[in-house]
């Protein structure tokens, strides 16, 4: 995957971050031995002992936050400084996530004729900016339209520079432009990925499953006490097979969890 650049962030003081970030990029590099990653941090010492480059952002991110107005609007800031430094194919993920044996012919496939993120989740995903216009300075006027405004999930986003860059500057202005009128969701920045990637007329690549993206808080939980004896084991390498997760088998976790025996 020569020209290809995986991106991650870790900031804040959560030592769980790092955790999942290890995992997934061990997981990653069972897939993409040779992977080229970046990882943005406000801890690049913490970074040094793997197999990545630290991008250190400590003194960036009041502004990537817009003082922590939109926390996930560092994603957006990282994507778009990755894609001006390095250029090529960058491949934004979050930390909570694994690589699934397969993921490397899907990603290829999903980013062949234009951008890719996680997966699809909903149609009309912000009803109460019905009408809502701004000026995007890469693609014109912009006006939320619930007939076509659609939202993917951003646990993964995947853009080249020269075809999609674009886009993500202008997902960089039309985040400002919501907060700036008001608006305030955890579902902006990925709404505006959505939008303004679907602009280009290109359609949006699906990653999922070949990516794993364990969000929900109860998987989140489950997964965090399966990695936390993963790091126990061995010394960090690539890794397979990645941790299964069945529903009965969370379940009985997070009900043991409520009386505090395991987490």
């Amino acid at each position: 995957m020569n020209g290809t650049t995986f991106v991650y962030i870790d900031y804040g003081p959560s030592p769980l971050i790092r955790r999942e970030l290890r995992y997934s990029l061990a997981t990653l590099l069972a897939e993409v031995p040779a992977a080229r990653v970046v990882v943005y941090t406000d801890k690049p010492a913490e970074y040094e002992t793997l197999p990545v480059a630290p991008q250190p952002i400590g003194d960036k991110l009041g502004a990537w936050t817009r003082d922590g107005l939109l926390h996930h609007r560092a994603k957006t800031c990282a994507l778009k400084d990755a894609l001006a430094l390095i250029g090529g194919l960058c491949v934004l993920m979050d930390t909570d996530s694994y690589i699934a044996p397969g993921f490397a012919e899907a990603l290829a496939r999903g980013t062949a004729t234009g951008p890719a993120m996680d997966h699809f989740e909903e149609f009309d995903p912000f009803p109460e900016a019905a009408g809502f216009a701004t000026y995007l300075p890469r693609s014109g006027r912009y006006v939320y339209d619930a007939a076509t405004a659609q939202m993917c999930n951003s646990g993964l986003v995947a853009a080249e520079a020269g075809r999609d860059g674009a886009a993500v500057e202008d997902a960089l202005v039309l985040i400002d432009a919501f907060l700036d009128a008001g608006f305030r969701s955890f579902k902006i920045e990925q709404i505006c990925f959505s939008e303004t990637f679907r602009r280009l007329g290109l359609g949006i690549g699906e990653m999922r499953p070949a990516f794993q993206h364990y969000c929900r808080r109860s998987l989140k939980r489950y997964m965090h006490w399966r990695i936390g004896a993963w790091e126990r084991r061995a010394a960090f390498e690539p890794t397979r097979p990645c941790i299964a997760h069945p529903r009965n088998a969370v379940r009985a976790f997070n009900w043991v969890n409520r009386i505090g025996r395991w987490y």
